[in-house]
């Protein structure tokens, strides 16, 4: 039995919904009030687009405002990292030069300390 109620209120619902739609037709195709609220609802819905399409429009302007930005952005960031990446390898560059010759100049030292000692222990017996 509660599934004969359950179907009944469907139908009820499907033919009181089906009524609503009936009434509605009947409102905008057959009377004059309809007619002029269709034309308006028509009107206010082609304004809607056009302003929705400007405002995209806008949008899409502004997107690749942004985009145009960014690829600035981006440019000055590539520059100002190979002039840091130049500074530095230069710096780089100077500082190996200076360790290098400060090598050289121990190694010569070294090379200058050890014929000094050889001349001087020249006599000295060998160890077996």
């Amino acid at each position: 039995m509660s599934e004969n109620n359950h179907s009944d209120g469907k139908f009820l619902f499907g033919f009181f919904i089906g009524g609503l739609i009936g009434a509605l037709i009947i409102f905008f195709l057959g009377t004059k009030e309809g007619k002029k609220t269709s034309k308006l609802l028509e009107h206010k819905g082609k304004d809607l687009l056009d302003e929705l399409e400007d405002r995209l429009d806008e949008l899409q302007q502004k997107g690749k405002d942004l985009v145009r930005q960014g690829e600035k952005i981006k440019e000055t960031v590539i520059d100002t990292i190979d002039e840091k990446k130049e500074e530095l390898t230069d710096s780089a560059v100077e500082r190996i030069d200076t360790a290098l010759a400060h090598l050289e100049e121990l190694q010569q030292q070294g090379a200058e300390t050890t014929n000094a000692l050889r001349k001087r222990f020249k006599n000295l017996p060998k160890k077996r």
